[in-house]
């Protein structure tokens, strides 16, 4: 069954199954996946591919590149959920053949595909790798910038000096000076701590690199400044970037413990493997390449966890180097006992829509008691079926004592993954996005520029109903797209007219203000 496992065949199927197989079946998720989307198709409506817009307004949030993808696939496939995601699809295979191939340069062939289906498999890793946002490219740019700094440890010469330089300046493109500040910091404690602190200013002060930033970056800096002038800088390097650090953004704010309990849910079902790595971390530390991916990782999760505004997939961006010294010391760091930590996983899937009803139960807030009431129906008996069935085949493949530890975690991730995102996700956006997704096609029957947003913020929205959807005064005759908590607001704000809901699913809205007033 190893032998079979590690096929490199097997990349190919776990490729499809963990980024391919229903991108196209799941509705956009808000806010993230909402707001890239909308922002690519009012790109796409204007002609405008220098900045980005959303629901009309400026977005500062992020640079370019990313938007490009969507545009480019957007353009081929029309505006569509499989069209949006596949550029993040795509990044997510260069990842892994990224990985694949350093790996076996490093260790060899065999361990390269091992590598290629835990990653794939990793929870994190394949939510990412299939929605609508920037961070695959960013994950792609940094593993391929840091395996070319160990490169350059090993054997300095100035190609590779110059090919680092590339991958953080498209790094930067992606998502801005993170891209940058990771490698810097990571490279600089490495190359400092094994006495070649010489060789590390050589590289980060040489002209070509900088060049070769500046290459990249220099005509979107000059088309963006064009287009919105110093507003862009000032929104996206102080506001998203140094802001994010000191202050929360957008609600995502966390502790310092945050990601030690975010972390094992992050590289389920591989998350077992953590405690052999820990025990055994004196160890790994004497091999410099180890050395070397391990500082990746304890740089990042240092980083986000003493950022104000936290967010899960943040630590991803140093998870790569963590499982690339898992499955380089598999034998000692996949402990038997771990791969029966899955289960657990199953579990909480059997007990999650009790969960849920329970918190609609005993929630007072409108929207969320609305969002939720329609738990039991779509959490229906066919849900308690596939997981009772999923629970049968993770107890089967656990106890399988024979096969290696990590033999049996990589076909439970495979379960995982099929079960996620074919079962899990689907029922997750019937609650929360398929409302959304519905009141923008009902809206479509309403004048374009006569639908408006109120205290609410899903761009999907905008994505499904093909228009802009400004947040101002509804004017007589408008629609107003709103959420359940927000109508009493709504309602003072027009105290003298009868207000009609046309739309009512989810928590969702869709109230229609009167052409005249009613006194």
């Amino acid at each position: 069954m190893h032998k079979w496992l590690t096929h490199p065949a097997m990349i190919y199927l776990s490729l499809v199954l963990a980024f391919f197989l229903n991108l196209w079946g799941l509705p956009l998720f808000d806010v993230d996946e909402g707001a890239f989307s909308e922002a690519t198709r009012e790109m796409l409506a204007s002609g405008n591919f220098a900045a980005t817009y959303l629901d009309g307004l400026p977005r500062y949030d992020k640079p370019i590149f990313s938007y490009w993808c969507q545009a480019i696939s957007a353009s081929m496939f029309g505006i569509n959920e499989f069209s949006l995601r596949l550029p993040s699809a795509i990044a997510a295979c260069l990842w892994m053949w990224a990985c694949y191939c350093f790996i076996r340069e490093q260790n060899d062939k065999h361990s390269a595909v091992l590598v290629v289906l835990v990653m794939c498999h990793t929870l994190w890793i394949g939510l990412i790798g299939r929605a609508a946002i920037a961070d695959a490219w960013l994950n792609l740019f940094l593993s391929l910038c840091m395996f070319d700094i160990w490169r350059y440890w090993q054997q300095p010469r100035q190609t590779v000096i110059v090919r680092v330089f590339v991958w953080m300046g498209l790094g930067v493109l992606t998502k801005g000076p993170v891209a940058i500040l990771i490698p810097l910091l990571t490279s600089g404690i490495f190359f400092i701590s094994k006495g070649q602190g010489r060789l590390w200013l050589l590289a980060i002060f040489n002209p070509l690199g900088w060049a070769a930033v500046l290459l990249v970056l220099s005509p979107w800096l000059y088309l963006v400044y064009q287009d919105q002038g110093l507003a862009f800088f000032q929104g996206f390097l102080i506001d998203h970037n140094l802001n994010r650090f000191q202050h929360t953004k957008e609600g995502h704010g966390g502790q310092l413990y945050y990601y030690f309990l975010v972390l094992p849910l992050i590289l389920l079902p591989f998350s077992g493997a953590l405690v052999g790595t820990i025990k055994r971390v004196k160890l790994l530390w004497q091999s410099p390449l180890d050395q070397f991916l391990m500082l990746w990782f304890l740089i990042v999760f240092a980083l986000v966890s003493v950022s104000q505004t936290q967010l899960p997939h943040y630590v991803v961006y140093g998870v790569t180097g963590l499982l690339l010294v898992m499955v380089r010391h598999r034998q000692v760091v996949f402990q038997p006992w771990s791969a029966w930590l899955p289960v657990l996983f199953w579990l909480l899937m059997l007990a999650l829509p009790q969960i849920v009803m329970t918190v609609a139960n005993n929630t007072h807030h409108a929207y969320e008691k609305a969002l939720l009431s329609r738990t039991a129906d779509i959490f229906s008996t066919e849900y308690y079926l596939l997981c009772a069935l999923c629970l049968v085949f993770a107890l089967f493949l656990a106890s399988r004592s024979k096969w290696p530890a990590l033999t049996r975690l990589v076909f439970l991730g495979a379960l995982q993954s099929l079960f996620v995102f074919n079962v899990l996700l689907v029922r997750v956006a019937e609650l929360q996005q398929v409302p959304v997704k519905e009141a923008a096609i009902f809206a479509r029957s309403y004048p374009a520029d006569a639908v408006v947003s109120f205290k609410i913020n899903m761009p999907s929205f905008s994505v499904y109903r093909q228009h802009i959807t400004p947040e101002r005064e509804a004017l007589p005759g408008d629609l107003i797209f709103t959420r359940a908590d927000r109508f009493e607001q709504l309602q003072h704000a027009f105290p003298n007219e009868s207000l009609t809901i046309v739309f009512s699913k989810g928590g969702i809205l869709l109230v229609e203000r009167p052409h005249a007033s009613n006194s």
